[in-house]
């Protein structure tokens, strides 16, 4: 399922999420079953802070899973409640000289299309692509000829020209964050129970990246995580950037917002929202599906969009007034995934649960490995990669990457987890 979380206090950083699975979405909807009861005064100021939260519906779509995503105002989705993006102007690109736009405009005032045809011409999506985005590249080039499909992802239905869906938040939401603040905070390294691996580039600037990413439903408990994703990252420390997209086993219900709950991605896709789930997911020895996700620096407005699915729709972007570090450019790109577990529970599996050595149709991946050096998606150069080692091999691992065929960059990862993976 897709989603997106800010970092908290000093470090700015934005979280993407991609869900995937009905076993996810099950422990999402009745996560909160057992926890304590609230008072009535917390009662009124969750039902005070919905209102805030939840803006005016234009329309409202139900997914098949009993997610709700109104389709609200435009210029009024939480993206503003942001107080960096007060004054935001939406992006928007115009495909013709303003002059030739006058006249046009003169001759179809009074026309009833009018509205939609603003909103046909005056694409709402960055000023240029990267070159290389809408190339197609061979779904079956993970090792060997495989049966690897896109997953499917989207709403059923479109939100009206001049609104973007958005998640409904529910009072059950509020009521996890409120009683779980201490996993609010973004997780490092060195956090007791959280663990990851990676393959990366850094050393020079970057301006994106891409890969096509195996979808897997690995099972967590209500307060474990288990995710795929891609850092775009610059800083360290206190001063550290970071966007993260990938997809997610718990959705993060219990370890941050996620999606737009957390103010800043401005959405503009009808098609495609934040938080929805994947349709396809894949199975061991069986059918194999993944999904691309680009994530690239427009270099007029220096704005991150997000392009997601084989179709390279784009969602929408975060401005680049959220960022410090990032507002140049990222240092870092890293392909990878990560896993969390309490304290005295054995650690979830990730990716499909199964070690890289295992291979294809049995262990998750990471294909088509592309960064942005300027406007061109390119290869990583390969002596700029670097493969991040965890400690405990038998518990969770990644290859290091591998070339196949041409211009395709690739490894496996993955792992059961268990109750001896370190800290």
């Amino acid at each position: 399922m897709m989603g997106a979380v800010v970092g908290w206090g000093l470090l700015w950083e934005v979280w993407v999420w991609f869900r995937g699975g009905g076993r996810c979405m099950g422990a999402m909807r009745h996560g909160v079953e057992g926890e304590a009861s609230i008072s009535e005064e917390e009662d009124a100021e969750l039902e005070r802070q919905l209102k805030i939260i939840n803006k005016p519906a234009i329309k409202v779509i139900k997914t098949d899973y009993g997610d709700i995503y109104d389709c609200v105002d435009i210029n009024k989705q939480p993206a503003f409640d942001h107080p960096l993006l007060k004054n935001h102007k939406i992006q928007v690109y115009f495909p013709f000289h303003f002059s030739n736009f006058y006249v046009f405009y003169i001759l179809i005032q009074h026309s009833w299309c009018l509205h939609l045809w603003i909103f046909i011409v005056i694409q709402m999506r960055p000023t240029s692509f990267p070159k290389g985005l809408f190339d197609k590249a061979s779904s079956s080039s993970v090792e060997e000829p495989s049966n690897v499909k896109p997953s499917e992802i989207g709403l059923k239905n479109r939100c009206p020209p001049g609104s973007v869906p958005i998640r409904r938040t529910r009072k059950e939401d509020l009521i996890r964050v409120k009683q779980n603040p201490s996993h609010i905070q973004p997780l490092i390294d060195s956090a007791p129970g959280h663990y990851f691996v990676n393959n990366y580039v850094n050393t020079v600037p970057y301006h994106g990246g891409g890969a096509w990413i195996g979808v897997y439903n690995p099972a967590v408990s209500k307060d474990q995580f288990s995710n795929a994703i891609m850092w775009i990252e610059n800083g360290d420390g206190n001063n550290l950037n970071s966007i993260q997209v990938g997809w997610t086993a718990d959705g993060f219900e219990k370890t941050g917002c996620f999606d737009t709950r957390c103010a800043g991605f401005v959405q503009v896709s009808t098609e495609i929202a934040l938080g929805l789930p994947f349709k396809n997911i894949s199975v061991i020895d069986g059918p194999q599906y993944n999904t691309k996700v680009v994530i690239y620096q427009d270099l007029s407005t220096r704005n991150w969009w997000l392009s997601f699915s084989e179709n390279n729709v784009h969602i929408g972007y975060w401005p680049k007034s959220l960022f410090t570090n990032l507002a140049t450019s990222a240092s870092y790109v890293k392909w990878g995934a990560e896993v969390y577990t309490p304290s005295g529970e054995a650690s979830p599996p990730m990716g499909s649960g199964r070690l890289p050595s295992q291979g294809a149709n049995k262990a998750c991946f990471f294909r088509g490995l592309q960064v942005i050096y300027d406007t061109n998606l390119a290869d990583p150069r390969e002596h700029l990669l670097t493969r991040r080692k965890f400690d405990n091999p038998d518990c969770y691992s990644a290859d290091k990457v591998k070339k196949f065929k041409v211009l395709d960059y690739y490894f496996f990862f993955g792992g059961p987890g268990g109750t001896n993976c370190g800290n």
